[in-house]
């Protein structure tokens, strides 16, 4: 890595970056999207061909410290452990049972960025983070809805934004009965969903 801090890429490089490794996991990893395996294991492979796009950055699956924040508890998912117990609390005030709190605080407690193009360290040189969801495979946080929500959350800005992801990536894939690849990409600008031009 080098010392000084490589220029901020323009979005349109950004996009285009991801395109080109998003085109070599298709070339090299089909089979891994045709079989259904793992999203963890679809996403690392993605990591690796985003990390020849983005030389000089640093390329994360599952990344779980935000370096905005001083306090120790308080890691990626924006959530230190009073809050945790806040949240808990509050849902078992509004009906849930105790192991229905537990595991809806766990999941929101635990729910780390499939991957992120960023400098370490650094909460000014957050460009890209990414969910990736093969379909046939969604449990718990990896559902489509859930990733969405953590995209929403990663580039809000602001004073409400935590990460302040420039920009994140709803990325879905499968290969349909007839063979042919399929790919569902959707963009979050600032907490928002952007509406597609087709």
């Amino acid at each position: 890595m080098p010392s000084t801090s490589p220029d901020r890429p323009a979005e349109a490089v950004i996009l285009e970056g991801f395109r080109l490794a998003l085109a070599e996991l298709w070339a090299s990893d089909r089979l891994l999207i045709k079989r259904g395996l793992n999203e963890a294991s679809v996403a690392h492979r993605l990591a690796v061909y985003l990390e020849r796009q983005f030389p000089g950055l640093h390329v994360d699956c599952q990344y779980n410290r935000n370096s905005r924040v001083e306090e120790s508890t308080y890691d990626f998912p924006y959530m230190s452990r009073t809050r945790q117990r806040d949240l808990r609390r509050n849902l078992m005030r509004q009906g849930l049972s105790e192991p229905e709190a537990d595991a809806a605080t766990g999941a929101v407690a635990h729910a780390y960025p499939g991957i992120i193009v960023h400098l370490r360290e650094r909460s000014d040189f957050n460009l890209l983070v990414v969910e990736v969801q093969v379909k046939g495979t969604r449990q718990g946080w990896s559902g489509e809805h859930d990733a969405k929500d953590k995209l929403r959350r990663y580039t809000l800005q602001g004073s409400e934004g935590q990460f302040r992801y420039g920009l994140g990536l709803y990325v879905e894939l499968s290969v349909n009965e007839a063979g042919e690849e399929v790919t569902v990409v959707e963009e979050f600008r600032n907490g928002e969903r952007l509406e597609r031009k087709d």
